[in-house]
């Protein structure tokens, strides 16, 4: 049986951002560099730090002032205690994590470069066993949510049911398709944004990416598929933005970069607290790519990402810049 990791139920207006998601340890590798297939090099470091897509984007989203409940699954361990107290401490609502006691916590193994590029292995564990019934015994959040956001590190039936509770219930939905499963294509209809970076994209719709026309084809083939809108992150160049009406690119912001692993996870969960706050779209896209930019300065996952204060001091000094 499955035990209840509440401690801060506390009192909530009326609005929140519901996360459901994947909450996993972190162990980074600092290599000299990505090693080819095949290869085997020497670490030059290994360090531990709370992550999984799910809670660095219900992280993310809290320290900038969002009001986050967060749904999901860790073992009954130390990785998962140590997860679900991060969490707590920064001010997400933990009450409908669960602890697991037949699976343990899930891990990353995170390679991370000198030059702060990384790739990252994902063992599912916990999260696997995330299931439609924990939603539905969670169903009350979605009666006053107003944005809820997904990843698919969790199961593939479990997103799907995710995305139609919330088109049922009129809440948007924000759909981080990662990794990439094609099969949720077909239940994009009406998803309020779809934001994959361009390898996901070209998972998704089984296409190459080389040049930004790609780009921009390949993302209205999910408006095609029902999506509101779409955002692709490509990196250092920043994203790109595709609706039925318009695009557009928001460069990204060039800072001194340590670790790219939670830059996209900011992103995110930036993002949502700019629209969940009332902003438009590219005013939140805008905000997002300031507190990304901000995250790859620092390392780790959670540990690296910005408060509020810090972005809009960071937003002030670079329109001083300019």
């Amino acid at each position: 049986m499955s035990k209840d990791a509440s401690v801060n139920k506390g009192s909530d207006r009326l609005g929140k951002i519901i996360v459901v998601g994947s909450i996993n340890m972190d162990i980074v590798i600092k290599v000299p560099y990505i090693p080819a297939v095949g290869e085997t090099i020497l670490a030059d470091e290994v360090s531990f730090f709370h992550g999984g897509k799910g809670a660095n984007q219900a992280t993310a989203a809290a320290r900038l002032g969002g009001n986050v409940h967060m749904i999901g699954r860790v073992g009954n361990d130390e990785y998962g205690k140590s997860s679900v107290d991060s969490l707590r401490n920064n001010n997400v609502k933990t009450d409908r994590i669960q602890f697991d006691d037949t699976f343990p916590t899930g891990t990353a193994y995170i390679n991370v470069s000198r030059n702060g590029e990384n790739n990252i292995i994902v063992n599912q564990e916990a999260n696997g066993n995330l299931s439609v019934q924990d939603i539905m015994n969670n169903s009350d959040l979605f009666e006053a949510g107003d944005i809820c956001l997904i990843q698919l590190e969790i199961p593939i039936d479990v997103a799907i049911y995710v995305i139609e509770l919330c088109r049922n219930r009129g809440i948007k939905l924000i759909l981080n398709p990662a990794p990439a499963n094609p099969v949720i294509n077909e239940y994009l209809n009406d998803v309020y944004a779809v934001i994959p970076n361009e390898i996901e994209l070209a998972a998704l719709v089984n296409s190459h990416i080389s040049c930004d026309n790609d780009l921009l084809a390949n993302s209205k083939k999910l408006l095609e598929k029902g999506a509101v809108n779409v955002i692709t992150t490509i990196g250092e160049r920043g994203s790109i933005f595709v609706n039925k009406d318009t695009s557009f690119l928001t460069k990204a912001v060039p800072v001194q970069k340590k670790d790219t692993t939670a830059a996209g996870d900011t992103f995110i969960g930036a993002f949502c607290v700019a629209i969940y706050e009332g902003k438009t779209i590219k005013e939140a896209i805008n905000f997002a790519t300031h507190a990304s930019a901000l995250t790859i300065t620092k390392e780790g996952a959670q540990e690296s990402l910005p408060t509020r204060a810090e972005v809009e001091d960071f937003i002030a000094k670079m329109k001083i810049i300019k």
